[in-house]
């Protein structure tokens, strides 16, 4: 694959001329052993081991910057089922005090998000606080199968969330979810949704740990690791299922497309 001829945007990171004093205070700063890890992608790509440092930073700023509209997107589209569904059956909007079968994982972050709130978050506006104070994380796993409620209690049971949570309403979360499962030929259901939640979670957390995007993104609990394009590609059919005009807008401003464009390839094939 030849490089891009279409010029690099102008956010992208410039590697400093070889022996200059902004390299040599960007090599202080990264690290020697830092740097290690890119070294043999770099020979195999014929590219310095820096370039392709900062264009792995350029795309993990691209990436946290489209993933946080995502989430927001998730997060709130979710509340707002879980809202419905929490209105009918215990007559408030407030789902995480109406009593849902949620599993001990899931009430534990709850408590973790409240207790983190401040005594004013609490008085005003509670649920919007309340919302924005759970990880993405927490929405990820309400799209699992449902762990253990009152573990190691004589009423120890097991939640159901495909029957409690993804069929009473949650599958409406993502209003063109059955229609583009059907187009690329997926049967719509809760572990399809499920595993494009779970590669951008993954893609998420890496950028958040600092951890190289150029090897791939190893996926938790699978023992797989899926290529960055492939990662990138999760993050728009995230948007595509919850919404088709907003992976419209995310294909026309999305600067993971325009970095991922540069990335440095191999030469002379």
């Amino acid at each position: 694959m030849s490089r891009q001829s279409n010029p690099a945007p102008d956010f992208l990171s410039q590697t400093p001329r070889k022996g200059s004093p902004q390299e040599r205070a960007l090599r202080a700063c990264i690290t020697d052993e830092r740097l290690a890890s890119y070294d043999s992608e770099a020979r195999r790509r014929s590219c310095p081991a820096l370039r392709l440092y900062l264009w792995d930073h350029d795309m993990a700023s691209a990436c946290m910057g489209d993933i946080a509209i995502l989430e927001v997107a998730l997060r709130n589209r979710m509340d707002r089922r879980l809202s419905l569904i929490s209105s009918e059956q215990a007559g408030t909007g407030d789902w995480y005090m109406a009593g849902l079968d949620f599993d001990d994982r899931t009430q534990y972050q709850i408590r973790e998000a409240w207790n983190h709130l401040t005594p004013q978050q609490r008085g005003i506006h509670t649920h919007g606080h309340l919302v924005a104070s759970l990880m993405f994380g927490f929405w990820r796993n309400l799209l699992e199968d449902g762990g253990t409620i009152h573990t190691k209690w004589p009423d120890q049971r097991r939640a159901d969330y495909e029957n409690d949570l993804w069929r009473k309403g949650l599958d409406k979360t993502f209003s063109n979810g059955r229609q583009y499962a059907r187009a690329v030929g997926e049967r719509w259901t809760r572990r399809y949704a499920l595993d494009i939640v779970k590669t951008v979670h993954a893609l998420r957390n890496r950028v958040a740990h600092h951890e190289p995007l150029v090897n791939g993104i190893p996926l938790p609990g699978e023992n797989r690791r899926i290529t960055l394009t492939e990662a990138v590609q999760a993050c728009f059919d995230l948007a595509m299922i919850l919404d088709r005009d907003l992976h419209a807008w995310l294909m026309d401003n999305s600067k993971m497309r325009l970095v991922l464009e540069h990335e440095p390839r191999e030469t002379g094939l």
